[in-house]
Parts: C-alpha cells; structure tokens; sequence
C-alpha cells in the first residue's frame, strides 16, 4: 500500500477515534456538580447545628458540627469553625472528652491550611480542656504545641501576645484555686 494511502486511511480513522472519546469539557463539568452537592450537604448540617444549639440540644448540635466539618474540604476555614463551635458545645454539654478532642481537630485542621493563629488558640483551649479534666501530660503536651505555633514568624507580636495570654489566665485561675 503507497504510504499516502496508509496517510489518508490514519487520519480520518484518528479523527473518528477522537471524536468518540468523552470532551475534557464533559468531564469537567461533572466534578463541580458533585463538589457542589457535598458542600450543600455540609452547609445544611451546619444550618441545623445552629438551630440545635440555639434550643439547647449542644451534644446533636455539635454532632451536626462534626459532621458538617467532615464533609469540607481540607482548605475550607468553616470546617475550623464547625470544629470550634463542637468543641465548645461539647464543653457547655459537659462533655470534656469531646470537647478536647474537637478542639485538637481544629487546631489540626487549621494547621493544615497554614492558619498558624486559630491553630495556635485551638490547641491552647484543648490545653485548658486537658488542664479541666486533671489530665497533666496532654496539658504540658497541647501547651507546648500552642507555644511552638505562638513563636511563628508568620504571626504578629499582637497575634502572639493573644495565644500567650490564654495561659496567663489559665496560671491566674488556677493560682487562685490554690488559695480556696
């Protein structure tokens, strides 16, 4: 077969194969549909997570939280925030293993998105959690992470000041314990 030949049979068959493989634009559009629906799923569980907790129902609400945290992708600062928020219902519920385990969640999650600040302040209120519950090695341990991230270049003497304040509180409170 002369080889203009075998050229003139590849390209109309190449073109054909192209043309039955799916667009790049097909395939594209369908990946936002299906982000779009989980972040739809986890706005509505923190929609109901505000509700619960506004009547009082703070151990589902901050299961709703959880929820609705894991569902964000890692770079989404609401997942930090539905963490927090568990964490601190979870504290008003009087659930302080929780509560501890929520906030070193989102110190974790901010820290993985380089949010060095909320990091910090998350892992100091899972240190006063810990110090709550008389647990004297993850006090030392969660203490010693918030300062680590306290002494980051990436924060200002202000932001720094605020993280080390927590635990000047935390030294007053229990100093005045003592006294009692």
């Amino acid at each position: 077969m002369p080889s203009t030949l075998k050229l003139g049979l590849c390209v109309p068959a190449a073109l054909v194969a192209t043309l039955g493989l799916p667009s790049a634009a097909s395939s594209q559009y369908r990946l936002p549909t299906i982000t779009a629906s989980v972040v739809v799923q986890a706005d509505s569980l923190h929609d109901s997570a505000i509700l619960l907790a506004e009547k009082t129902r703070w151990r589902d609400a901050a299961r709703l939280h959880r929820e609705s945290a894991a569902l964000r992708a890692p770079e989404d600062s609401l997942g930090f925030r539905c963490l927090h928020a568990a964490a601190n219902l979870g504290f008003a519920d009087d659930d302080l293993p929780s509560a501890q385990r929520d906030f070193i969640a989102a110190a974790e999650q901010a820290h993985a998105r380089g949010d060095v600040e909320n990091a910090a302040l998350a892992y100091a209120d899972a240190a006063w959690v810990a110090k709550e519950r008389n647990r004297p090695a993850e006090l030392w341990t969660l203490g010693r992470q918030a300062t680590v991230l306290a002494s980051s270049p990436l924060l200002s003497p202000v932001q720094r000041d605020n993280i080390m304040q927590r635990f000047v509180q935390a030294d007053a409170e229990v100093a005045v314990q003592d006294t009692r």
